[in-house]
């Protein structure tokens, strides 16, 4: 349903901000654009703001104002449960629908599905959109499940860069560090083997893992723009689960033997692994990335089905046999410009948070009252 045709709808939505998620761009562009949003008249409660929840619960419990539905977004339970106990019992309460967004859907899994169940959440929003995994949700948890990426584009902050030639810096790259309960170190590899292939290429580099790297939107945009190419990966791994299982299999491993390097993490836990259900999601760095017309070397994936090797991006393969192959394409001023014109096209026309919000409300429209 387009947007100017729906009824305007009153929701209340929960984030989380702090010092600590202000890289995170997904985390602070949700909140925004919702408040934006032409459909919504959103009320955003920030839950780590003791007075704002306060008031928003004295509210709720007397009836003061009316919603039609309730937002939890990814920061208020990616790295930790955010939302106050008194808070999640009054909207388990609640007549209206509760929305619930997961982020890094790899960890605490547990922990969320338990929130999920206190919150009776009608709609469960995950970053993943592979079907097998929105099946394992939808049997737990007997609700509307779909797959959203985690991040839009804001085409306002990131928007085309300068051409390529006037741009300073050949390849960038920012990430965190994959965790090995992941079961891969594709991060910490494809910064490896480029950052030696680039400098034996003399090109400009600027690739770190470095968490005091990172950068604010707004410093994250410029450093985009200012970049002819940027590395990526899927996000995530291949291995999904509702119980943690082998994360803690993994991790008290990794206590007891702090040195175990990946290779090893691999030969114990996930070779010989029965039925893995695929749990990769669009990295929001490569939706953004896009946006600013940064030509991106990509690690072999599905990308969420938006993106495809040679269409949108330079492929890599993951033995890193194809480096100098891409790095010739990353040289082809003709390749470059094709495949990021076809990824600006994308990004612009079906990942703007307008049209990722657009569908959260076609989900939420038959549940609200």
């Amino acid at each position: 349903m387009a947007g100017s045709a729906r009824r305007r709808l009153t929701v209340l939505v929960l984030h989380a901000e702090a010092a600590d998620n202000a890289t995170l761009s997904y985390q602070r562009g949700w909140p925004r654009h919702l408040r934006e949003h032409p459909a919504l008249e959103a009320r955003l409660v920030n839950v780590l703001e003791g007075t704002a929840v306060r008031r928003l619960l004295i509210g709720l419990r007397f009836g003061r104002r009316r919603y039609d539905a309730a937002i939890l977004l990814h920061s208020t339970c990616s790295n930790a449960i955010q939302v106050p106990e008194r808070l999640v019992d009054a909207l388990g309460r609640a007549s209206f629908p509760v929305v619930l967004f997961l982020g890094n859907e790899y960890k605490l899994m547990p922990e969320k599905l338990a929130l999920a169940e206190r919150l009776r959440v009608a709609l469960l929003v995950s970053q993943l959109e592979s079907e097998p995994a929105l099946d394992l949700y939808r049997a737990r948890l007997g609700c509307t499940v779909i797959g959203l990426p985690n991040t839009g584009l804001d085409p306002e902050l990131f928007r085309p860069g300068p051409a390529p030639a006037e741009r300073g810096i050949d390849l960038g790259y920012r990430a965190y560090d994959s965790p090995l309960y992941l079961g891969h170190a594709e991060r910490r590899e494809i910064a490896d083997t480029f950052a030696e292939a680039g400098a034996r290429r003399g090109l400009a580099l600027d690739i770190s893992l470095d968490p005091g790297a990172r950068f604010t939107e707004p410093e994250w945009a410029r450093f985009l723009a200012g970049c002819r190419g940027q590395l990526g990966t899927e996000a995530g791994g291949d291995y999904f689960e509702l119980d943690d299982r082998t994360r803690i299999a993994v991790n008290a491993y990794l206590d007891d033997h702090p040195a175990a390097g990946i290779a090893e993490i691999r030969a114990r836990f996930f070779d010989g692994y029965e039925h893995p259900v695929p749990g990769r999601a669009l990295s929001g760095r490569i939706v953004e990335a896009a946006g600013t017309k940064t030509v991106q070397l990509l690690l072999d994936g599905e990308y969420g089905g938006w993106f495809r090797p040679d269409e949108h991006y330079i492929p890599v393969r993951k033995d890193f046999s194809n480096v100098d192959e891409a790095l010739d394409k990353l040289a082809d001023q003709a390749v470059c410009h094709d495949l990021t014109e076809a990824a600006y096209a994308v990004v612009t026309e079906q990942l703007t948070y307008t049209r990722l919000v657009d569908r959260l409300l076609d989900a939420l429209d038959p549940l609200v009252q």
